[in-house]
C-alpha cells in the first residue's frame, strides 16, 4: 500500500531505500518483499538494481501511454494498464498515446470509469496468457 500511495501522490515509483526508510525496515526486508510481489506478478523489478519498474498498472519510466488526471500524470506500461489507472483511481483521465501503425498522436478519454472518446482499435499482439513471459516487451 505504501508503494501505491507514493506513486499516486508523486507520479513516481519509490526507491527501495526510500521505502525502507519510510517504513523503518531494513533494505534487505524490503527487497525480499518486493521479490515476493514480483513473483506474484504484482510488480516488475529492474534487472540488476532490483528497483520497482512496474507496480501494476503504473510504470516507473516514460512509455507511450501517459495518463493525465487534472494536474497529475502517470505512465502505463501498455494500453491495458493505462486504461486501468483511471478506473483504479476512480477519476476521469485522458490517455495520451500514439497510433501503432502511423505514430500519430491520439487521446483516449475515460469518464466515470468508461472509455467515452476514442479512435482506432486496441490490438493486443501477445495473448494475455503470455504477457509475463516478457512483460517489458508486452
Amino acid at each position: 500500500m505504501h508503494v501505491y500511495k507514493h506513486i499516486i501522490e508523486t507520479g513516481q515509483t519509490p526507491k527501495v531505500a526510500r521505502i525502507a526508510n519510510d517504513l523503518c525496515r531494513r533494505v534487505t526486508e524490503i527487497r525480499a518483499a518486493l521479490h515476493r510481489l514480483s513473483a506474484g506478478h504484482a510488480m516488475v523489478l529492474e534487472e540488476g538494481s532490483g528497483e520497482i519498474l512496474r507496480a501494476a498498472p503504473f510504470w516507473a519510466v516514460p512509455t507511450s501511454f501517459r495518463v493525465e488526471c487534472g494536474t497529475q500524470s502517470w505512465w502505463g506500461s501498455c494500453i491495458w494498464d493505462a486504461l486501468g489507472i483511471p478506473v483504479m483511481l476512480k477519476r476521469d483521465a485522458d490517455i495520451i498515446t500514439s497510433c501503432g501503425c502511423c505514430s500519430s498522436r491520439t487521446t483516449l478519454e475515460v469518464r466515470s470509469g468508461s472509455l467515452v472518446k476514442s479512435t482506432g482499435v486496441i490490438h493486443f499482439v501477445v495473448p494475455v496468457r503470455r504477457w509475463y513471459e516478457n512483460v517489458v516487451f508486452t
